[in-house]
């Protein structure tokens, strides 16, 4: 097999290129600085995109309610019915702003951190993230009891409900009772 010689382009860069170029932070590479700065480029964009799909998540879950009302609204239920299922049906905004504010915090994060860690790698340091995995942690755990309350909330809630209206009618009937 014959080798060919390949024709490699040469970039040439105008001033301006140039100059941009020369606002960059240029580090030596020796042992593993570059190794270090792409790891932690590779943790940000983790943490970036924990955060994204948090706030994507807010966004669907807003979406599938405004799709349900929607889907309650065009139905040949009876006004009173629509009003009813509406009220029974619909979850609190609150979980979509919640996702959506839980996933800023990650991105705001994952900023800090990013940037602070470059920072420290610049001086031959490394901080030790462990008030992250700690917050993580705990808001990770308060979000999921969270979500396991409104997945069982519901059905206590309607047992509560129907026993609070049994004895409202079971008093009030005494009540008429007794004016007899």
């Amino acid at each position: 097999v014959a080798c060919v010689p390949v024709s490699v382009p040469v970039w040439e860069f105008s001033q301006k290129e140039s100059r941009m170029w020369e606002t960059l932070d240029l580090v030596k590479n020796t042992g593993s600085v570059a190794r270090d700065h792409l790891a932690n480029e590779r943790t940000f964009l983790a943490w970036a995109r924990t955060g994204m799909a948090f706030v994507g998540l807010g966004v669907a879950l807003d979406s599938l309610q405004k799709h349900g009302e929607l889907t309650i609204k065009c139905s040949p239920m009876t006004p009173e019915e629509k009003e009813a299922a509406l009220r029974d049906e619909l979850a609190p905004k609150g979980v979509n702003v919640l996702m959506v504010f839980v996933g800023g915090l990650f991105l705001m994060y994952a900023t800090s951190r990013y940037f602070g860690t470059q920072a420290a790698l610049l001086k031959d340091q490394f901080p030790v993230n462990q008030a992250g995995i700690i917050s993580v942690v705990t808001g990770s755990s308060i979000i999921t009891l969270g979500g396991l309350s409104m997945i069982f909330a519901p059905a206590y809630m309607n047992e509560y409900l129907n026993s609070v209206k049994n004895t409202m009618a079971t008093e009030k009937k005494n009540k008429e009772d007794d004016d007899k």
